[in-house]
Formats: C-alpha cells, sequence, structure tokens
C-alpha cells in the first residue's frame, strides 16, 4: 500500500511536470531495506523525464505477469480458451461404452469439481452406466516436471505456488484442520474434508500452553508420493484448530481420484483401471466438455489479483501452442521471449504521454 501511493505520488508528479523531479522526497514512502529502480521518459523522446538508478538489478516478480499477458496476446489470442474433455474410441452398446474413457486435462487454472460432475452427468445422460475398459487420465499437452527451475523449494507446498499441471481441480490447493491433543506431549490430530483425495499424516507434538519451548514451535510439511502428506514439528494447546491449507503436488493423482468418485457417485461402473496417459494420442470423440473463460478474461484477474495459477499455466501454454508439442518449460521460454521482443513496438503504441518502469525489490 505504501508502495502504491508512493508510485500514484511520483507519477502524478510527472504527468503535471516533466522537469526532473526530487525523487528523495518520497523515498521516506517506502519500507526500510527497499530498494528503488525508477524511470520516466515521454513515447518519442530521446531521453528520460526521470532517471533514478534505473540500471539497477531488481528481480522482477509479479511484475514480468505483464510480459506474460503480452506473450499470451500475441501467441494465443484474446479468444484463446483452456479446454477439458471426457472423449473416447469407443462405442456404447446398452449403456455399456465398449473402450477406455479419456479425461483429457489442458491446463485450465479455473477447473472445479462441479464441472468434472457436471461433465460426467453429461455422460450418463448420454446412456453410459458402465465402462468396459480403463479410465485414462491424459495430461500429454505437457511434458517433464511441473515445477519450474529455480522455484524456492520451501515454497513448493503453499498454495500460491501449486505447480501449474496439466490436470488442475479447484486450483490444486485443499485445507485441514489441525488440533492439538488434550494431554501435552501426544500428538495433535488432522481432520481433512473427505472430498479431497489426499492423505494427511501427524508428527506434531502438543506442548502445554505458555510453555517456553511453545514460543519457538514451528510447523513443516513434508509432501509424499500420491498426495501423501506428513506435517511435523510442535503446536501449543489451543481451543481452536488451526487453519492450513497446501498444494497439491500430483495434479494428475489428484484429478484421477476426483474423476473415480464423481464417477462413483453418478452410478457409473468400469471394469479396467485408472491410468495415466502422459504420451500424445489422437482424441477420440468427445462425449462432454467445460471450457474456461476467454484468456482477456483471464488475464485481467491474473494481473489485477497477480495470479500465479494464471499466469504459469498460460505460460506453459504459450510454447505448447507455438510447437504444437507438449509444453516444457524450456521449449515454453523460446516463444515468450521472441513474442515479447518481436512485438516490442505494440507497447510504445499504448495511449499513454509517458511509460513508466519501476521495479522494487525487498531485502
Amino acid at each position: 500500500m505504501r508502495f502504491s501511493r508512493f508510485i500514484i505520488g511520483l507519477t502524478t508528479s510527472i504527468a503535471f511536470s516533466v522537469q526532473a523531479a526530487n525523487v528523495d522526497e518520497y523515498i521516506n514512502q517506502l519500507p526500510d531495506g527497499a530498494n528503488l529502480a525508477f524511470m520516466a521518459q515521454k513515447v518519442g523522446a530521446s531521453t528520460p523525464a526521470i532517471d533514478y538508478h534505473s540500471q539497477q538489478m531488481a528481480l522482477p516478480a509479479s511484475t514480468q505477469k505483464v510480459i506474460t499477458a503480452l506473450a499470451a496476446l500475441i501467441q494465443l489470442g484474446p479468444d484463446f480458451r483452456f479446454t477439458t474433455t471426457l472423449e473416447t474410441k469407443g462405442n456404447v452398446d446398452n449403456g455399456v461404452l465398449k473402450g477406455d474413457l479419456v479425461a483429457r486435462f489442458g491446463a485450465d487454472p479455473t477447473l472445479k469439481r462441479q464441472d468434472i460432475r457436471n461433465m460426467v452427468a453429461m455422460l450418463k445422460k448420454s446412456g453410459v452406466t458402465q465402462i468396459a475398459g480403463n479410465v485414462l487420465i491424459d495430461t500429454s499437452i505437457f511434458a517433464s516436471h511441473d515445477k519450474a527451475p529455480g522455484w524456492p523449494w520451501n515454497d513448493m507446498t503453499q498454495c500460491f505456488s501449486a505447480p501449474p499441471a496439466a490436470a488442475i481441480v479447484d486450483r490444486n490447493c485443499f485445507s485441514i484442520s489441525l488440533y492439538s491433543a488434550q494431554k501435552p506431549n501426544d500428538l495433535a490430530y488432522i481432520r481433512v474434508a473427505s472430498y479431497y483425495p489426499v492423505t494427511m499424516f501427524s508428527q506434531v507434538r502438543t506442548l502445554p500452553r505458555g510453555s517456553a519451548e511453545a514460543q519457538y514451535c514451528e510447523l513443516d510439511v513434508v509432501p509424499g508420493d500420491l498426495n501423501r502428506f506428513t506435517l511435523t514439528g510442535c503446536l501449543p494447546q489451543r481451543a481452536e484448530p488451526l487453519p492450513l491449507a497446501f498444494a497439491i503436488q500430483d495434479g494428475a493423482s489428484y484429478a484421477g481420484a476426483i474423476l473415480k468418485d464423481e464417477l462413483k457417485q453418478a452410478g457409473i461402473t468400469y471394469s479396467g483401471t485408472l491410468l495415466r496417459q502422459t504420451q500424445v494420442n489422437e482424441p477420440g470423440t468427445v462425449v462432454a466438455s467445460k471450457q474456461s473463460a476467454p484468456l482477456h478474461d483471464l488475464l485481467k484477474i491474473m494481473l489485477k489479483k497477480s495470479d500465479n495459477m494464471i499466469a504459469d499455466t498460460v505460460f506453459r501454454m504459450i510454447g505448447h501452442a507455438r510447437f504444437n508439442v507438449p509444453g516444457t518449460w524450456r521449449r515454453d521460454l523460446m516463444p515468450y521471449a521472441r513474442s515479447c521482443v518481436s512485438r516490442l513496438a505494440l507497447i510504445l503504441a499504448i495511449p499513454s504521454s509517458l511509460t513508466v518502469r519501476a521495479s522494487l525489490a525487498t531485502t
């Protein structure tokens, strides 16, 4: 908030006067330990109106989402939509689908469990009550790992850093409640809503309320295979449960478990196995589908709320769309950079009297 007021004040002064402004008078509005780099230049001008440490190196942080939005509009187009489908190459005979059911996930960052439920309802409405085959979770739109190189390891289990997998349901984030034990030194216990297909283990020791050790209590979560999580550390005794939220680490396993449960709730059985399909296959006949809102609407959310999940999936989709092969972090970066460099002139076409660049890094 303080930085926002700073930028508003500084840019306002520039708007009314293009003479060199005294940036130093605004510095005291910044948080302690902050570094500032700021440049303002008229479109078409050869020199900046203000240049304050503009060559200072700083992490772009979420300001880079502006470039992601630009690259996405260039490569994907404003009307692009993420698509999720249920499809098959089999035939339906007397309520039996003779063939595999493929759930093809297209990295929709807004897909919800209710959407999967609706697609299963469409499948049943088409007459299917039994599947004589496997249920395949197709994630072939992306390849390699879902975590980007250089991500901080201690952010990996936080919901704002949920891996942008091909299969995303409810932002691949789930919540739990951690209860302290009645007796000190006993293990705290965890409650998870049944609609979250995850497994939680507690190795959290309960400490007496107000004890000296309690003030240094820390919790940690250790993720395992197939969305198994172990909580470790300690928790002081408390009357109310501690709410926590964590990021799903295996999107395909999570989405598969949800689809399996929704099929069961709809009374649709299958004789085969729930499997993951990572290799690209020719699409079958679509029996149900769900599309996201158009890209231009998603980008508004991404930029206004600094939405990491939308930004990451859009970034990965750029490479997939450019080369028509499974997207990887390395492959996705090439068209991302080329799109922005080749169309940099678009930035200069913005109807504004000034081009302003600012970055803030806290230490």
